[in-house]
């Protein structure tokens, strides 16, 4: 089921990866949850989807979602550090779109089965969106949760 799902989010991705019609992206302040679909090990990418609650632009309380399939090197030893090394996001609230690319970032493993993730997110038509956030193996579907925050 995994391999059949992870095909269609990177057609998904892939189709969206044109510049958004927007020359910049809003500021944005928004908590993030979200589930794992695809380890890296089983899909060639880490392929996770959720939902967004919070402000963007104007709005403080806008509720959207998200999708993003990233790379990274080998998930780190306890207590040790990986690349995060590329990947596709898209996040979609009310009748905005935002896409782009992954660019870089890490994975601390916290001892606990639980990793400390960072991403650095820069979309097509400008702008960095950042992520910073706890992805949590002990859990299955193992979940992602943190903050995405752009021009703060």
């Amino acid at each position: 089921m995994k391999r059949a799902l992870a095909p269609l989010l990177f057609v998904l991705l892939a189709a969206g990866a044109r510049p958004a019609a927007a020359a910049a992206i809003p500021v944005i302040d928004a908590s993030a949850f979200g589930v794992e679909l695809c380890a890296q090990s089983m899909c060639g990418s880490a392929i996770f989807v959720g939902v967004i609650e919070g402000r963007v632009g104007a709005n403080p309380a806008a509720l959207g979602t998200f999708a993003v399939s990233v790379n990274h090197d080998p998930l780190p030893a306890p207590f040790e550090e990986s690349a995060i090394t590329g990947g596709v996001f898209d996040i979609r609230v009310g009748l905005r779109t935002i896409r782009g690319v992954v660019t870089g970032g890490t994975l601390v493993n916290l001892g606990n089965n639980t990793f400390h993730v960072t991403m650095t997110l820069t979309a097509n038509g400008g702008g960095v969106l950042t992520f910073d956030g706890i992805l949590n193996h002990n859990v299955f579907p193992p979940t992602i949760a943190g903050r995405i925050t752009s021009g703060l």
